[in-house]
Formats: C-alpha cells, structure tokens, sequence
C-alpha cells in the first residue's frame, strides 16, 4: 500500500466516523439525552459548550496519531518525535479550540438575544470574514510557524523576465511538515502570498518563480476570490439549513447549537463530494495561465511533478477515486491538460479546502478529518494544495 493510499483509507474512515456519529446522534437525539434542560445562564452554556468541544477533541485523537505520527513514520515520511508531535499537536487543537469556543458562545449570546436564525447565520458569515482576515496569524499560532525573511531578489528578476512583478505582500512560513504549500491570504483584493521555507531549498529558482506565477494567475484571473465566495456561500447556506433543521431552539442553547452541528456536519460531507468539482478548473486555470505568461513548459512540468512528491506522492490516481476524494487534479491530469490549448475553465481555485477553514465558523467537525491534513496541525488552517 502507498502512503497516499493509507492517507485516503484514513481520511475515509475519519470523515465517515464523523458523519455516522452526527447522523445516529441525531436518530437517537443524543442532544436532548446528553443536555435534558436548556441552561439558564451564560456559565452553563460555556461548560456544555466546553464539553461539546472537549468530546471533538478527544474523538479526533485516535485519527489525528494515525495521520500526524504513525503514518509517516510507517511509509518513512519525514515526521517528528512523539513528544515534538504531542506539543505540536497540544498547540493546535488549543488555537481551533479556543476559536470554536469563542464562536460557540457568540452565537448562542445572538440566539437568545435576538431569536433570528437569520441573524445568528449573518454572525456565523462575519465570523467567516474574520477568519479569512486572520488567517495568517491562525496559521502562524496553530502551526507554529517561524517567520523568515529570505532575499527574494533572484525570483524578482526571473518574474520580470515574464513580464511580472514579485508580490510586494509575501511572508516566508518555515515549519516541520513537508506537505504546507502555505496559501493566498486575506480578504479578497487584499491578499497576501505566504510561501513555505523548504521551497527555498528543494526548488529552483525558476520552478519558485513558477509558483509564485500560479498564484498571481489565481488572483488576476479572479480564482482565488470565487474560491472564496463559493466557501462562504456554501457554509452560509448549510449553516441557516442546519439551523432550520434544528427547530425552534436552533442556536438559542446548547442543545440546539449541537443539534445544528451535526446536521452542519452532513451538510459539509455534501461539500466534500461536490466542492472537488469546482476546486479543480481552478487549478487547470491556474497552469494555464503560467504557461501564457511564458514559463518553460519543462519547466512547469517539473515543478508540478515534484511539488507532488512532496505531498502525497500520488502522480496518477483513477478518474472516479479524484472526482470523490481530490479537488487537486493529478499530475497526470495536470500535464495532459497542460499539453492541450485551452483556457482552463473557471473553478473556484481551492473553494473545497477553503469551505473547510471556514468551517471553523459554524463548529464543523470535518474541517481536519480529511485526508490532506488529518493530524498535521500545521496544515489545518491553511490546507494542503497545488
């Protein structure tokens, strides 16, 4: 078995453990079993609230060792030592916790202050914006990420040799897990390009410079930001169903707030099986657009060749298993498409992997129950891609 093979088998088997605990909570209405009154006081909200978070916590350890630790130590993937895992490991689900926590209770204070459903949803999209604004200090606390500031001077010059300038808004992330690819940040229109340390070192400076171009394309072409309204309106839209669903006490206590997670938790498993779609034109607009801005093919092919390996290692994978489980297209499928004419559709570049961020908004569970980044904290707030 390969390593991305066992990393999907795993992913399978967490996102299905996550969406067969909320469905058979909700047949059993464990919600009204586990909480019988709704609390009367803010305190009694934040200690149901802290046990529904503590109980998330708890569940996912089991799946996160297997992703984070014994995975890559069994398939001889760079990783870190038990204890360096455990703090690394501590450190995130403390930051997503206190967020969930944070979001827990703001909701509920709306929900009882105002009784709206709509309102309260309204809240869960600002909540959204501040997440997408605070991304980067997100990453940064979650993942614990060093902020480097390497001369960047040599992939200026190669970009203006395809007529583009370097983003005067990059950060340099250096962390453990080979797999960060680091993310376009921000609000849309006021993004910020963080790239990963070891692509310093493992890339040359023309490959860099390609990635670089990509993400330029991602926001010029307009990828980026449709990638980012096709997360909020899909979390948005699951989340007032969710609510709606729910019933009268919805988000007004504990017990609805809990009851809306775990349909908002079978609404994001619908997002994993519809969003790839969106998510992959994305990619194909994006080598599309190095390729017109004049990189040398061999070039590009190589630096998606190699980025892969650093990932997944997963070149060629069957037309049924990507359309299920990857909203990155192949390498196989990237350079056949690549070798074609075209203009690479209109996807909403990385829309399926944002929505899972943005979930943090609304308490979903599947937001680090996937196979890209299951365990690894530091991919959690800015997840794996291309």
């Amino acid at each position: 078995m390969t390593y991305a093979r066992a990393r999907r088998y795993l992913g399978i088997a967490s996102v299905g453990f996550w969406v067969i605990l909320s469905a058979v909570a909700l047949l059993t209405n464990l919600p009204t079993t586990l909480f019988p009154l709704p609390e009367l006081d803010p305190s009694a909200s934040a200690q149901r609230v802290l046990i529904l978070i503590g109980a998330y916590i708890l569940l996912s350890l089991p799946f996160d060792l297997l992703g984070g630790y014994v995975l890559p130590h069994r398939f001889s993937r760079p990783a870190p030592a038990f204890p360096a895992y455990i703090i690394g490991w501590l450190r995130g689900v403390l930051v997503q916790g206190i967020i969930m926590f944070a979001v827990g209770m703001l909701l509920i204070t709306a929900g009882k202050q105002s009784g709206s459903l709509f309102l309260v949803a309204v809240i869960a999209g600002i909540v959204m914006l501040g997440l997408l604004a605070l991304q980067i200090w997100i990453a940064w606390l979650s993942g614990g990420f060093k902020v480097i500031k390497p001369d960047l001077s040599a992939y200026a010059k190669v970009l203006k040799r395809w007529n583009l300038e370097l983003p005067e808004d990059i950060a340099v992330f250096k962390g453990n897990d080979i797999g960060f690819v680091g993310a376009l940040v921000g609000l849309p229109g006021l993004e910020k390009l963080v790239l990963p340390a070891h692509w310093l070192e493992k890339l040359n400076e023309e490959q860099l410079a390609a990635q670089i171009v990509r993400r330029i394309g991602a926001v010029q072409r307009g990828g980026r930001e449709r990638g980012v309204y096709l997360a909020l309106a899909w979390n948005l839209i699951g989340f007032y169903i969710a609510g709606s669903l729910a019933g009268t006490e919805a988000v007004t206590n504990a017990r609805g707030l809990f009851t809306t997670v775990l349909y908002f938790n079978l609404w994001s498993f619908l997002g994993l099986l519809v969003l790839p779609s969106f998510s992959r034109p994305g990619v194909y607009q994006v080598d599309r657009f190095a390729k017109k801005a004049g990189i040398p093919h061999d070039v590009l092919d190589q630096v998606v060749i190699d980025l892969d390996k650093l990932q997944d290692d997963e070149p060629a994978r069957s037309r049924l298993v990507e359309t299920i489980f990857h909203p990155i297209p192949s390498v196989e499928n990237r350079l056949e498409h690549l070798a074609h004419k075209g203009t690479g559709g209109w996807g909403s570049w990385h829309g399926a992997r944002m929505a899972l961020f943005l979930s943090w908004a609304c308490l979903g569970c599947l937001s680090r129950a996937v196979h890209c980044n299951v365990g690894r904290p530091e991919l959690w707030a800015m997840l794996p891609g291309d």
